[in-house]
């Protein structure tokens, strides 16, 4: 249900120096008419910056200090995933709406929790898949929607290559919640937006060979089984001293091949009199901008709303069943697939 508000003034937790991603959610509030009211972040150097970069901007070391205030009626939280979880539920209880910062969360009970107590306050919670808006993918949904590629059976994707992870908060997994956890949670809701019907089940395994300084995990393999007959192989690497295509999708009418995304073009496989032909096909352009758009379009013109909470909590969901898969050395169903 759409809020439709005629005014939003919105605030971020959390304002690190990686990516400069507080800045970035604060522009993108700007761009789509939002206010960008107030920044908190535990450390006042980031908040000296954040002043520095938005002149009037509200700053706060205290979270609870900021959501105190009245006139706040969003706020994007880009924090430590471990820690999305508690402040999105006190943003919600503060009565504000949240975006999260991908991952939605660590656990699924979590992000249960959080879909529930959203619907209960009636209040917006999204979480931050920009990635919808890549030019690859939304080349891949154009075929789809074209049906060029026909009912898809088999679904490959791969991040990767040899080298320890070196960020804090990507070899740390207390903090990050494993190496599929970040760019994992792309993937996953790429692979969702592909293949449609519900999951079977998923079976996971994991490596940890390499890296024994590191709590990451080395590499994590998730084979993902829809109840529709389509598998699904999701590889997370950090010790693939080879490569391979980044993604590889097979259909009953054509194939696609993606090598790399920043090559502008993926390959397309498809019958021609009986032959397997392959084309060239460029990538429409990336429109990632396009989140906050919508968000603005929910809010004050009550558009449906993209990102969904319950799509997040699903991607969380196969996350987590992934590594109990390969703790328990079987495979698993997904909670709250059937919600």
């Amino acid at each position: 249900m759409s809020t439709n508000q005629t005014k939003i003034r919105g605030a971020v937790i959390g304002y690190g120096g990686a990516f400069n991603m507080g800045k970035s959610h604060g522009n993108h509030m700007k761009r789509v008419g939002f206010e960008f009211s107030a920044a908190c972040d535990l450390d006042p150097a980031r908040m000296e910056q954040a002043a520095q970069d938005f002149p009037g901007l509200r700053t706060y070391t205290d979270v609870q200090d900021l959501l105190a205030q009245p006139d706040i009626d969003l706020v994007t939280v880009i924090t430590p995933h471990n820690t999305h979880a508690a402040l999105a539920e006190q943003v919600l209880l503060n009565g504000k709406h949240c975006i999260l910062e991908k991952p939605m969360c660590i656990h699924a009970d979590d992000a249960d929790k959080l879909v529930k107590l959203a619907k209960e306050k009636g209040l917006m919670l999204s979480v931050f898949h920009n990635r919808r808006w890549d030019g690859w993918y939304l080349t891949v949904k154009d075929l789809m929607e074209k049906g060029v590629i026909g009912d898809i059976f088999h679904v490959e994707m791969f991040m990767g290559g040899y080298s320890a992870p070196k960020e804090w908060w990507r070899e740390n997994k207390e903090i990050s919640g494993g190496a599929f956890y970040d760019w994992g949670a792309h993937y996953i809701d790429y692979l969702l937006g592909i293949v449609p019907g519900k999951i079977r089940s998923v079976r996971g395994t994991i490596h940890n060979r390499v890296w024994h300084q590191k709590t990451n995990e080395d590499q994590v393999d998730s084979m993902i089984f829809f109840e529709n007959g389509a598998i699904a192989h999701v590889e997370i690497s950090s010790i693939a001293r080879v490569g391979k295509a980044r993604f590889r999708i097979l259909g009953t009418k054509g194939a696609v091949e993606v090598i790399n995304t920043k090559d502008g073009k993926l390959n397309l496989y498809t019958d021609a009199d009986g032959q397997n032909q392959l084309s060239e096909v460029e990538f429409l352009k990336d429109r990632q901008s396009a989140y906050y758009d919508n968000i603005a379009d929910y809010l004050l013109r009550g558009a449906e709303l993209i990102v969904k909470p319950e799509e997040a909590r699903r991607i969380i969901a196969v996350i987590e069943t992934t590594e109990r898969s390969a703790k328990e050395a079987k495979e698993l169903p997904v909670p709250y697939e059937n919600e």
